[in-house]
């Protein structure tokens, strides 16, 4: 699995279609959305989005992603009367059969569970504003829209298709945020960046149960030790090897977490000799022995 999709298969954010509807009288929504991420597309007319601290006009063709939780207003004009979009069905459900909408638009909320996000997540700006006429013809961000647009008025089964669009746009969204803007010389931007650490880390993760050295890592992505090391500690702040001590405690966490697996089986699968290997390290990296943190939890 790559990188980005380690990220965000991590990060278990579950997703869900809050709203598609084409709206023919003037509207405005409020989306009390302080503890999710999620997109609004806008397929057919425009609107107003008013962020904390900043007001712009969405077009066809338009993608907002929210990173990060913020209450936020969609409307389509400044100054319209705004609604909470629970009540969004009771006050545009009646619309005009034939009738050119003021708006077409799809909205999708991610849950985010409490728990500290990634790195990369929070190093992502709150939101990410791609317009319609910055989209290459064939980029896969276009093809993505055309298939959205086509299922927002769709029949049978176009709920999940619209869901499944939306994960492959996330991908894609932050793939091109990626592309279009350069990294700081420091942080996971940075790291996904430079090939071969990117290739160290999809290394590590892959398999972190190997008996990994810096040496046979840096053999593994085709560059020296001293040159991985270094670029491996600029970007992230830390060396492949106490990167890869902190992943093993991590994905024990989840083993037992999600498996129920023995002390024993989780300290094999990542890389240990024994259950009490694991638990000296355990406790080293997160202060407490793993099977008291796993009763508390």
């Amino acid at each position: 699995m790559d990188m980005l999709s380690e990220i965000l298969s991590a990060a278990r954010w579950k997703g869900d279609l809050l709203t598609r509807k084409s709206i023919h009288k003037p509207w405005g929504l409020r989306f009390p959305c302080e503890k999710s991420a999620g997109f609004h597309i806008v397929a057919q007319g425009s609107c107003y989005v008013k962020m904390p601290r900043r007001e712009f006009h969405m077009q066809a063709g338009d993608i907002l992603f929210i990173a990060r939780g913020a209450t936020h207003d969609l409307s389509s004009a400044p100054g319209e009367k705004i609604v909470d979009v629970q009540k969004f069905n009771e006050r545009f459900g009646v619309q005009k059969s034939g009738a050119k909408p003021l708006t077409t638009f799809v909205s999708i909320r991610y849950e985010v569970p409490a728990e500290p996000m990634h790195p990369f997540l929070l190093e992502l700006p709150q939101y990410i504003f791609i317009r319609a006429h910055e989209i290459p013809a064939h980029h896969t961000l276009h093809t993505l829209l055309v298939l959205i647009s086509q299922e927002i008025d769709a029949g049978i089964g176009s709920d999940l298709i619209l869901q499944r669009l939306a994960d492959i746009l996330l991908y894609q969204v932050l793939r091109y945020y990626l592309e279009k803007n350069p990294p700081a010389t420091t942080g996971w931007q940075s790291a996904l960046a430079d090939e071969k650490i990117r290739s160290a880390l999809e290394q590590l993760h892959r398999n972190p149960g190997h008996a990994w050295t810096l040496g046979n890592l840096a053999a593994t992505v085709g560059v020296s030790r001293a040159s991985l090391a270094a670029r491996f500690k600029s970007a992230l702040g830390t060396t492949p090897m106490h990167y890869l001590a902190a992943l093993r405690i991590e994905k024990g966490r989840q083993l037992t977490r999600e498996n129920r697996a023995t002390l024993e089986e989780v300290a094999r699968a990542v890389g240990y000799s024994s259950a009490f290997a694991y638990s000296k390290a355990y406790k080293r990296m997160r202060g407490s022995a793993p099977a008291l943190e796993a009763k508390a939890s």
